[in-house]
């Protein structure tokens, strides 16, 4: 029997690939989020669309700045990324929190996160008006990961990549 979703009508649509969104002050002051909402749009030329709450810091930042880095983490980082999807960067300085090292990205001010095994640099295309988000489409400026676990393109099982399936929940594929 079919039943009707009248809330969190997003959980249909997961899992997604949880992980690190960066961005930067205009001051250079580093921020990092935790986030799921994210997914490539088109092909040629390559962009990318995340969500992020319009409340959000990391909204804000992207905004100024517009530039934003898609930090794909491994098992290892999932206790950093709970931290990291706990509290607001205007309050506090969630590098230091988390124990997450930065490091210089190929093509923006933004930082990378050291360890991730992979890593989408963009620039702001376009921002819409998405309901309580805000839908950022970055023009990807350099995407590269970890030739350990991508393989011709794809993913290996062994990155052990975090997927959000809603709430407090995340699963890895092995």
């Amino acid at each position: 029997m079919l039943k009707e979703i009248k809330s969190d009508i997003y959980h249909l649509m997961h899992p997604k690939m949880a992980f690190f969104l960066t961005s930067i002050a205009k001051d250079g002051k580093p921020n990092v989020m935790a986030c799921a909402w994210a997914t490539p749009v088109s092909e040629e030329p390559p962009i990318v669309v995340v969500c992020v709450a319009k409340e959000a810091y990391t909204a804000e930042l992207i905004k100024q700045t517009k530039e934003f880095v898609i930090n794909i983490p491994a098992k290892n980082l999932l206790k950093a990324l709970w931290i990291c999807g706990k509290s607001s960067g205007r309050d506090a300085d969630k590098f230091a929190r988390a124990k997450l090292k930065q490091d210089k990205s190929k093509s923006l001010k933004t930082p990378i996160i050291d360890g991730c095994i992979g890593y989408v640099e963009c620039k702001l295309w376009k921002a819409v008006d998405a309901g309580e988000c805000y839908a950022f489409f970055g023009k990807v400026l350099s995407a590269y990961a970890d030739d350990k676990y991508l393989k011709k393109g794809l993913w290996s099982l062994r990155a052990e990549i975090p997927f959000h399936l809603g709430g407090s929940r995340i699963v890895y594929f092995k």
